[in-house]
């Protein structure tokens, strides 16, 4: 009962916001009203013998989570508030917010990525490269996965990897996988994939993170790597590396026997023009 009280109160702010001309204060009130009803529905769902006041619609749709032309806001303007809202995760400091704030970040970042909402990716981005950012692991995997392989993503892919002080591993390896699986698909015929690939190549030792996904992507795109001198100098740099999990290490050894044992010269090739 004190669930159903919270959600009807939240329907109830929503309500509250009916001025023409919409103030911060309440887009705010209104996008924060849709991302508190989307985390208590479910729960509410669930219970046997709950029903739901009428006119409340699962939040599954963009019309179910923000509601339709009520109470003094159009539904486009209700969508508009949600990017504004977007927005501001790129500045605020999340990490001081209370939990249920944060909470309702991960929601807005989660109907992101279930309504494949491409107009977020400048706003995770920006989430993503900020140092008080929460649910950055989410943010980078949404800005990549929406965006095209171009110069600016590949920057963006870079600014994350390289900085091993200011990002964990695990928000690290969204940006090794989600873009190597970008290149994969990519036929790579032209300059953004090939300069995709020569970022991931000159920054491959900046740690182990990721290591083996460039080295599955550099064997598939790159013409001669799979059985090249460059290979095997990655592999045993890997093999250097400390407190790495068991997987890793079998993984880069079974990669170094290969060629060791390969029976063949193991040529030096460049790539992206350079020698290293």
């Amino acid at each position: 009962m004190k669930k159903f009280r919270f959600i009807t109160c939240s329907l109830t702010m929503m309500a509250a916001c009916s001025a023409v001309a919409h103030t911060t204060a309440e887009s705010n009130m209104v996008v924060r009203s849709a991302l508190i009803g989307a985390l208590t529905f479910y729960p509410h769902a669930i219970e046997d013998g709950f029903t739901f006041p009428e006119g409340v619609e699962e939040p599954n749709t963009w019309y179910g989570f923000l509601g339709g032309d009520t109470n003094g806001w159009t539904f486009a303007e209700k969508k508009a508030a949600f990017d504004w809202y977007l927005t501001t995760l790129g500045t605020n400091d999340c990490k001081s917010l209370d939990e249920m704030q944060q909470e309702e970040i991960g929601m807005a970042i989660a109907k992101c990525d279930e309504f494949k909402h491409t107009n977020c990716v400048s706003a995770m981005k920006a989430l993503a490269l900020n140092p008080c950012g929460i649910e950055r692991d989410k943010a980078i995997n949404l800005a990549i996965q929406f965006s095209p392989v171009d110069a600016a993503t590949t920057e963006f892919v870079e600014t994350i990897i390289t900085n091993v002080n200011g990002y964990s591993s695990g928000e690290r390896v969204e940006c090794y996988w989600e873009y190597a699986k970008k290149l994969r698909q990519n036929p790579c015929t032209n300059g953004v994939c090939a300069s995709a690939l020569s970022m991931f190549y000159r920054n491959r030792k900046v740690s182990g993170t990721g290591a083996a996904t460039l080295d599955r992507l550099f064997s598939d795109k790159i013409v001669g790597y799979a059985n090249s001198s460059n290979r095997l100098d990655t592999a045993l740099s890997m093999l250097m590396v400390t407190n790495m999990r068991p997987q890793f290490v079998e993984y880069f050894v079974g990669v170094t026997n290969q060629l060791l044992s390969s029976g063949q010269p193991l040529p030096w090739i460049n790539v992206g023009g350079g020698g290293n």
